[in-house]
């Protein structure tokens, strides 16, 4: 199924998402850089999109009887900003950061947006567009 319009902006950003997550995967020690290249992409690009799903989507999919999709999101979302707070990050965090990133797009892919955007209602929908059109996000590019 194709993406509704006003979901489009928080499912592109999934892609920079998942080179994230990738990179973090693959960390084998020694990534102070790779950290701070990810810490800066968690402010200016995962943080901005983690509050427009916070504020707007969360409360839609309750609104909807999908109180469980939206525990899971919040619960991911708390993790990732707990394991990107760590200053000094073991290789291990690093992975560990990746993996909960990468799961965590692949869920809200396919288990929330793919079966519930046909559901929510206009107003949401409109209000999570708007956010997004409003709320700057930029993330620096990965290799």
């Amino acid at each position: 199924m194709k993406r509704v319009a006003a979901l489009r902006d928080l499912s592109d950003d999934h892609h920079s998402a998942l080179v994230i997550a990738r990179r973090c995967k693959r960390a084998t020690g020694g990534d102070d850089a790779l950290w701070q290249r990810v810490r800066e992409a968690f402010a200016g690009h995962l943080e901005p999109h983690f509050q427009i799903e916070d504020r707007h989507l969360l409360p839609a999919l309750e609104a909807i009887g999908e109180a469980r999709l939206a525990e899971r999101i919040r619960a991911d979302h708390a993790e990732l900003r707990a394991l990107a707070s760590e200053a000094s990050p073991t290789p291990a965090t690093i992975r560990r950061f990746g993996a909960v990133l990468g799961e965590h797009v692949r869920f809200e892919e396919r288990e929330v947006f793919e079966p519930t955007q046909g559901r929510l209602s206009e107003s949401a929908l409109q209000a999570i567009a708007e956010a997004c059109r409003t709320l700057p996000r930029s993330c620096p590019v990965f290799d």
